[in-house]
């Protein structure tokens, strides 16, 4: 196998080569047309000496330096208040299926161009990341007391702003079976 991978490699690089030595002939017909060709068709053609390929240097593309003001803009984004809006600190949510949703307000408005997101924790976990909207939606989350807390995340993934944390109650009626004597 290894044998025909290599004769295949020499037979493409002599290929190759034989293209780039190939010469070209120059003659003129009896009715005066210029003709070109890589093989003299009599012997009245000239050999013509093909110029060397024109070659440039890459030029390398400078990076972009961020103009000064957009600097600014960027560093400018200071958010003043993150809170829960709903559900109510110490709520009781009764839902069989865990589904609830978590809603926040933010002043001012999340600037998504600055690579900022929020992030809902639950019990000092982190459910939802990387979220661009300010209202999560949850599902089967297990009955009993937790805790949430929405942050601001900055690209880097370092907390602008963390909200207060909120508790909230999920009841899940359970219906228990009778065991068989």
């Amino acid at each position: 196998m290894k044998t025909i991978k290599r004769l295949s490699l020499y037979l493409c690089l002599m290929l190759i080569s034989s293209t780039a030595l190939a010469q070209m002939y120059k003659w003129v017909d009896e009715q005066g047309n210029i003709s070109y060709s890589d093989q003299p068709p009599y012997n009245g053609a000239k050999q013509l000496d093909t110029p060397p390929l024109p070659t440039m240097q890459a030029t390398s593309v400078p990076k972009k330096n961020k103009p000064a003001a957009e600097e600014e803009t960027e560093e400018a984004t200071v958010y003043t208040s993150l809170a829960i809006t709903s559900p109510k600190d110490d709520m009781t949510i009764r839902d069989n299926s865990g589904n609830f949703s978590v809603s926040a307000s933010i002043e001012p408005a999340l600037n998504t161009a600055q690579g900022h997101s929020l992030s809902l924790s639950m019990d000092g976990k982190v459910i939802k990341a990387n979220s661009s909207s300010s209202s999560f939606s949850l599902s089967n989350i297990d009955r009993g007391t937790h805790k949430f807390m929405v942050m601001v995340i900055d690209k880097g993934g370092k907390p602008l702003l963390k909200s207060k944390s909120i508790t909230v109650h999920l009841f899940r009626q359970v219906a228990r079976r009778k065991q068989a004597q």
